[in-house]
Order: structure tokens, then sequence, then C-alpha cells
């Protein structure tokens, strides 16, 4: 994956997923318990590197696998990150970032759930940004402001239009969005603070918001938070555009469990055989994916 990232502004996609052992529990020892707290099962969580320019997979950078064994403690949000399954965003992303050498730049992808103070503080360096989905309408240095009325109080720079992916229970479809973009200046939470981190940190916001969406519910309404400079519509565009490369990490995730691999039918027993066999799946996975990319132009290159 080094080799094939060098030189490339490569994307660093994260997510994680659960793998469910639920319907083979009694055969099955040394899990952990899955996001309902009943089932059991073991969670991955890996950094996919892709091609910034035309989206081709270049490999897996990293991965953390693991097994929930305890539950969340009544103070959770007042430990420190390292304390937290949260950090998950900070480690992968980091050990993937040092094992591509000889890559200038690279970009930190993440959905709502990376919305943390801590990525934004500690992820950023000399060859990377970040990029991520903000779920939290957090206080900024402006007394009594939020980021959320920040962005929309800001007027709209242009529009743009895309075929919004289809997924289960949600047709694909055209979709029209203005967008609005920002300087921000985000106060650390009270609560958990860190004094290694910033008190404060200023970053730039792209907002994409639907126009004339099929019902409320359905809406595309995305609030971006970047390092990245923000000064034009291309340039949140070029955001925008970086972040829909996020879908490829589903598609792993089909890859790995109903789509190719089905992961979560073996038949082996043990918990640390199960995460190695995760392992490899990933690394499988992102093989398979490889190959069906390649048979499209991004894989000409």
């Amino acid at each position: 994956t080094a080799e094939m990232a060098a030189g490339r502004h490569v994307l660093i996609i994260e997510d994680s997923s659960e793998i469910n052992y639920e319907a083979k529990a009694s055969r099955k020892r040394g899990l952990g318990r899955v996001g309902n707290g009943k089932d059991i099962g073991l969670f991955v969580h890996p950094a996919l590197a892709v091609d910034a320019g035309d989206g081709s997979v270049l490999g897996l950078a990293g991965a953390t696998i693991w097994r929930r064994e305890a539950k969340k403690a009544h103070d959770y949000q007042a430990l420190p990150i390292e304390a937290k399954e949260s950090h998950k965003w900070i480690g992968t992303a980091k050990a993937a970032c040092q094992a591509l050498t000889d890559t200038p730049q690279m970009t930190v992808v993440g959905d709502r759930e990376a919305d943390i103070y801590e990525v934004f503080a500690r992820l950023p360096g000399e060859r990377t940004h970040v990029l991520i989905r903000a779920v939290r309408d957090r206080a900024l240095g402006t007394r009594g402001e939020r980021l959320f009325s920040a962005i929309a109080k800001t007027a709209e720079a242009g529009r743009i239009a895309f075929e919004l992916q289809a997924r289960p229970g949600r047709p694909g479809r055209t979709v029209e969005l203005a967008v609005r973009f920002t300087a921000v200046s985000l106060r650390q939470p009270r609560l958990g603070a860190d004094s290694r981190d910033p008190r404060e940190l200023t970053l730039n916001m792209v907002e994409v918001r639907e126009i004339d969406p099929p019902s409320a519910k359905d809406a595309v309404i995305w609030r971006l938070l970047t390092t990245h400079s923000v000064e034009t519509l291309a340039d949140a565009c070029r955001i925008v555009e970086m972040y829909r490369s996020r879908w490829i990490v589903e598609q792993l995730f089909r890859t790995v469990k109903s789509q190719a691999i089905d992961l979560e039918e073996s038949l082996i027993a043990d918990g640390d055989a199960l995460e190695r066999l995760a392992a490899a799946a990933l690394v499988v996975a992102t093989r398979v994916m490889q190959l069906v990319h390649g048979r499209g132009s991004p894989g000409q290159g």
C-alpha cells in the first residue's frame, strides 16, 4: 500500500463495522458484545487508502480490531481519549499515515462518529489533513455562538448537483445542493478537556444542503469540518467530492460480509482466531475491490 500511495494525495478513509456471530453463539468462545449489547462478535475499524484524484483503491493502510468486553464507565465522557474506544479514530489513522512514508499529502476522512475534538487537535500535521462530517453543534470562540447557526448565517456561495448513491431503503436520486463555507473557531469541550490540546481550534466548514428534498427526513445536509483551505466555491466543491469518496469503505464492509467473503458465516470457534481471520478478510476484500475497480477508468492509471 505504501508503494502504491507514494507521490499521491491519499484519502485515509476510516469507519467501523461489527462482525456479528450471534447466529452461531453456541459454537463460539472468547468473543465480546456488539452494538446492541447482547449479541456476540467483534469490531473492525479499517483505514482504507484511496487516491484523492481518481478514487482508485490503493490498499489497506491499517486497521484496529477488537472485542468489546466491558460496558461503558459511568464517567466515560470525562475519561481521556486514550481510555475510550473512540481513540480508534486517532490511533488507526496515525498508524496508517506513518506507514505511508512516501506519501506527500494525506486527508483522513471520517463520518459523524469521528466528530471528536481530539481528532481535530491531534491528527493534522505537515503531511496530514482531516475531513470530518460534523454532528455536534459545538460552541465557537465567539461568545454564545454555535457551529450550525454560524454556517446558516453565511451567504450561499453557489449550487452543485450530483447523483446520490442508493442505499437499503433509499433509492438513488439526483440532488441539487446549496453550498456555504466559512472559517470557524471551535471551543474545547469542558467535559473531558485535556490540557495537552489547545483551548480553541480554527477550521474551515463546508455545508451542502439539499434544495427541494423529497422529505425533511431524507434531506441531504452535510456539514464538513476540515483543515484544508476553503476560499472559493471550487475549494468547497473539492471538499465535498473528497467526502463523497467515503462510500468506498462501505463497499469494503459489504465485501467482507454479505457480498463476497461472508465473514459472519465462519465456522472458526476461537475469538483470537476470529480476530486474525477478520484481519485477513479486510486484506482480501481490499484486493477484491482493487480488481473490481481495475476494470474501470480509475484502475487504468
